[in-house]
């Protein structure tokens, strides 16, 4: 069985990144399609046998900075041909879930979030007023296309019962329920001594509300301790 896989940009490091290195140890040999790829941002990457980009790919500041580039995201995944494979898996919490497969090859979408900056955290994207009034006509042909993307996987799969809720309220799909593939290093921790709450999180994305999290703590007075970067 010949397959591929999609996700939306390879150009940092985090849980979805996890996900893919995953489905790389059962599929080593299918190849990775994304809109853009920065070697030095993604450097796990390199065990993909082969990384197909987009237009996208060659011009400036879209490897770093492919959120100016939402717009075009319809094209980039609408583009790649996917009439060789048997299966084609895509990750995604944009726009990869719009490619376009036909006839024989299938399509099984690992949604991490319906798109994010259109749907639950809209407010938190465009809560400027000049920004979503400059903004409307864009957000409004990206929610469109959105919708008829998530149509198109033959199944569609969640990460979590939150996700395929989500799925369900903006999509209208029901999904099944996947939880992602997780790894532990348990190691001592010298520092910090008794019971304490741990947050795991990327933190340079103001939705994941970590800020909220150390406010809430620090009233309450437990004990947090915070990973990530």
């Amino acid at each position: 069985m010949k397959v591929a896989l999609v996700y939306d940009r390879v150009n940092k490091w985090g849980g979805a990144e996890r996900v893919l290195l995953a489905l790389h140890k059962i599929f080593p040999k299918a190849p990775l399609y994304t809109s853009v790829y920065d070697k030095k941002g993604a450097p796990w990457a390199g065990v993909f046998p082969k990384i197909y980009t987009s237009f996208l790919q060659n011009l400036p500041f879209a490897r770093q900075n492919h959120e100016f580039f939402a717009v075009l995201m319809p094209w980039v995944f609408e583009s790649f041909d996917f009439s060789d494979y048997d299966l084609v898996i895509s990750v995604t919490s944009e726009a990869a879930k719009g490619i376009k497969t036909r006839g024989r090859t299938k399509h099984i979408c690992y949604c991490l979030t319906p798109t994010r900056y259109l749907w639950s955290h809209y407010e938190h994207y465009f809560g400027d007023k000049v920004l979503r009034f400059v903004s409307a006509p864009f957000v409004k042909y990206l929610k469109s296309w959105d919708k008829k993307a998530a149509e198109r996987p033959d199944i569609m799969v969640a990460i979590s019962r939150t996700v395929s809720e989500r799925i369900k309220r903006y999509y209208g799909r029901s999904s099944v329920i996947i939880t992602p593939p997780a790894s532990f290093v348990v190691r001592k921790m010298k520092k910090e001594k008794g019971k304490f709450f741990l947050l795991v999180s990327r933190l340079d994305f103001g939705y994941k509300k970590v800020d909220l999290a150390i406010k809430a703590f620090n009233k309450l007075d437990f004990p947090l301790v915070i990973i990530g970067s």
